[in-house]
């Protein structure tokens, strides 16, 4: 077994959206729902996120632009 600690890249700031933050999302010309699973810059510069979709079964959609997202309103 190796057991390995995943590096810490350089904080990403000048985001809108935090980590575990529950969101709503434009993919495939849809609204879907999901949490922010970690935030990226592009090699343009720009800010992406990876949202984690699903319940017992989750997945990760990665590269959604700050742009297609919308912050979910909870009551």
């Amino acid at each position: 077994m190796c057991f390995f600690k995943k590096k810490k890249g350089e904080p990403i700031t000048g985001n809108k959206y935090a980590l575990e933050q529950f969101v709503r999302f434009r993919y495939r010309g849809e609204l879907s729902h999901g949490y922010i699973y970690a935030i990226k810059k592009s090699e343009d510069g720009h800010i992406i996120y990876d949202i984690q979709i699903g319940g017992e079964c989750p997945a990760i959609i990665r590269g959604i632009g700050e742009e297609d997202i919308v912050k979910e309103k909870r009551a």
